[in-house]
C-alpha cells in the first residue's frame, strides 16, 4: 500500500501519464514499485514510478525460465522516471514564465507561411484506429510535439467555406515529418530545438496537436 502523499507527488510528477510511453493514463495508472517490495522495496517516492496498465504488466512480470525480450532493470525504470519527471518541470516552467509575462503578444501565423519557431520536443501516445477513442480499444499511435514556450494564433481557410478561421492559443504542434527524420534525429527527443516549416490545422483523427506543424528544416 502508498502512502498517500506519496501517491499523490507521484501522480503529480507526471501528470498522470506513463513514464516509459509518456501515455495519459487518467484513472488507468498505477504505482510500481521499482524495487519489489519482495525483495525490500519500499514503498517510498524514490522507490516508485507510475505506469500505464500496459507498461506496468511488462515491468512487473518476466519470466526468466521462458526470457523474451529484454527486462526492465530497477536502473532503467528510475532513468525512465527522472528523464520523464524533469520534461515535466521543463512544460510547467514554460507555461508560468508565460503566464508571470506581463507584455503577452501571440504570434500570428498564416497556414503555408514559412515560419521558425523554438520550442521543446516530446513524444506522446494517443489512441489510433479503428475508433481513435481509447486505449484499451484501439492502435496506439506515437507522435512528436513540440510544445510552444508562448502560445501562437493561426490563420487557416475553411476546406467548406474558404472561410478564414481564427485558432487561438496555440501551445502543441503535431511535428509532421518522414521516417528518416525519425530516426535521424531520435537525439532532439526532450530537447529544445529550432524547427523552420509550415502551419495546417487539424483534420483527421491521426492530429492531435493545436495544429500541424509540416516540418522543412531543423537548425542545430
Amino acid at each position: 500500500m502508498w502512502p498517500q502523499k506519496v501517491k499523490e507527488n507521484a501522480l503529480i510528477a507526471c501528470r498522470r501519464k506513463c513514464c516509459v510511453c509518456h501515455m495519459f493514463c487518467g484513472r488507468n495508472i498505477e504505482l510500481h514499485h521499482i524495487v519489489m517490495e519482495s525483495k525490500g522495496g519500499e514503498s517510498t517516492f524514490d522507490n516508485c514510478i507510475p505506469l500505464c496498465f500496459n507498461c506496468h504488466a511488462e515491468a512487473g512480470h518476466y519470466n526468466t525460465n521462458h526470457p523474451k525480450g529484454t527486462k526492465y532493470s530497477s536502473s532503467e525504470l528510475k532513468r525512465h522516471r527522472d528523464i520523464w519527471y524533469q520534461t515535466v518541470q521543463q512544460l510547467d516552467l514554460a507555461e508560468h514564465k508565460w503566464e508571470a509575462s506581463e507584455n503577452k503578444q501571440l504570434k500570428e501565423v498564416y497556414e503555408d507561411q514559412v515560419v521558425t519557431l523554438n520550442g521543446f520536443v516530446w513524444r506522446e501516445a494517443f489512441p489510433g484506429p479503428p475508433n481513435y477513442d481509447s486505449f484499451d480499444t484501439d492502435r496506439i499511435e506515437t507522435y512528436w510535439m513540440l510544445v510552444l514556450p508562448e502560445p501562437i494564433c493561426l490563420f487557416a481557410n475553411s476546406f467548406e467555406t474558404e472561410e478564414t478561421i481564427k485558432i487561438e492559443n496555440i501551445r502543441k504542434l503535431q511535428l509532421c515529418v518522414n521516417s528518416e527524420f525519425y530516426v535521424a534525429n531520435k537525439d532532439i527527443i526532450r530537447t529544445d530545438v529550432e524547427l523552420t516549416g509550415k502551419l495546417f490545422m487539424s483534420i483527421t483523427g491521426h492530429h492531435h496537436g493545436d495544429a500541424n506543424f509540416d516540418i522543412r528544416g531543423l537548425h542545430a
